[in-house]
């Protein structure tokens, strides 16, 4: 398994008041080195305010930018668009495009509303790993 991380595991990692603090900090050792976007890292720096913290993840090397979104710019574009009622965002897009290109990818994500409408490949359910309900 590839875990691929969201934004939201990302914040509650690094935010010690995040309801998810307590489960991100116990994930993110077990599966690490993790797998994201490039989009993730940024919404992840913006949301915590703080991103030196979010870059000494990856400069610890338990992170890897493994999907820059040029390389897939049909795909994204074609998410976008599928799911504009759900106003899906480059972040999301990107880590579905990643679960398609990889087939042992599996996202941690707190966002449980919109990854379990998303599907990968048009109709199959998205692997994912949400936290207990908080």
């Amino acid at each position: 398994m590839q875990a691929v991380a969201d934004t939201g595991l990302l914040k509650a990692l690094l935010d010690r008041n995040d309801p998810c603090h307590k489960w991100a900090v116990g994930v993110f050792p077990q599966h690490a080195p993790w797998a994201t976007c490039e989009a993730v890292l940024t919404e992840a720096a913006h949301l915590r305010g703080a991103p030196q913290k979010v870059m000494l993840v990856v400069a610890r090397g338990d992170l890897h930018v493994r999907f820059a979104g040029e390389s897939e710019t049909g795909r994204l574009l074609e998410l976008l668009g599928k799911y504009q009622d759900r106003k899906m965002d480059l972040a999301d897009a990107g880590l579905v495009c990643m679960t398609e290109l990889d087939h042992t990818a599996v996202i941690f994500t707190l966002d449980r509303g919109d990854f379990t409408v998303y599907r990968q490949h048009g109709d199959q359910t998205v692997p994912c790993v949400f936290p207990a309900e908080v």
